[in-house]
């Protein structure tokens, strides 16, 4: 679905865009092909003690790599990114109790975007995602101010889940979209909960932007990874799928030395 212009108005104001029931239809095969990702996996085996996170997710599986074929994700990323937009692989994961306050990023410089699906109905006090709006805009006295909530009782005297928020309450088959920027938090979820994600960004031109896109691509060596996308995305990609892999594959050359560097220093990979 090509978003409209009073869409594309608000997500470049609050952050956010929220769409409800847009994956209804699949959920059932993408449920199923959650767990059984999950269940194969090499890694640790999620036990409720902290957060599983496999990366890259979607990429694990031929069937949920056909996301990226989706007609209405390509639409809404086109219009939010580009048509030339990039894939950056993405997280599944099996979340364990509250996620503090932070953002996902801090691009001065293109559009970095995250879509998730929560497998799991979540509302305001059972793990749903919780945004400031606006906090996505960078170079304001506000959000330098807005920074502190990942220290709210210090800075404000108030606990985490009662910094003022908007929750975006979800059920199984709505996709959430929001700005890497944007500063979000999750409380009173259980230990168990099921999300995934896919990471997007524009189609990097400018020296800044290219520089700022391969720090990004770098900074995934604490998951252990030599390539952003699996061997299974690329292979099975049609040439319109390629177009948003393409400038990923040009510009990782340094994540294999990144990985490397990673593997020695840690015991396992990073849980997110």
């Amino acid at each position: 679905m090509a978003l409209s212009a009073q869409q594309i108005n608000f997500f470049e104001t609050f952050g956010f865009l929220v769409f409800p029931n847009l994956l209804s239809d699949d959920i059932g095969w993408i449920t199923d092909e959650f767990t059984t990702i999950h269940n194969t996996a090499s890694g640790p085996k999620h036990d409720g003690t902290k957060r599983t996170c496999i990366v890259p997710f979607i990429d694990q599986s031929a069937k949920m790599c056909s996301l990226l074929d989706h007609r209405d994700i390509v639409e809404i990323a086109a219009s939010l990114l580009g048509a030339d937009f990039n894939y950056l692989g993405g997280d599944g994961n099996y979340y364990t109790g509250d996620t503090g306050w932070h953002s996902d990023g801090w691009h001065d410089t293109g559009l970095f975007i995250k879509m998730a699906l929560y497998l799991d109905p979540v509302r305001k006090d059972s793990g749903c995602l919780r945004v400031i709006p606006g906090s996505q805009v960078l170079g304001n006295n506000w959000l330098l101010k807005v920074r502190d909530v990942n220290r709210s009782r210090e800075a404000f005297g108030i606990e985490p889940s009662a910094v003022p928020a908007v929750p975006l309450e979800s059920n199984p088959g709505d996709l959430v979209v929001f700005n890497h920027n944007l500063h979000h938090a999750a409380f009173g979820g259980n230990n168990s909960r099921r999300m995934f994600t896919l990471n997007l960004s524009h189609h990097a031109e400018t020296e800044p932007q290219i520089a700022d896109l391969t720090g990004y691509i770098n900074s995934h060596g604490r998951f252990w990874l030599d390539q952003l996308h699996s061997r299974t995305m690329r292979e099975t990609a049609s040439p319109e799928r390629m177009r948003h892999l393409q400038q990923i594959i040009e510009l990782e050359g340094g994540l294999a030395d990144a990985s490397a560097r990673c593997r020695a220093s840690m015991a396992e990979p990073s849980r997110g």
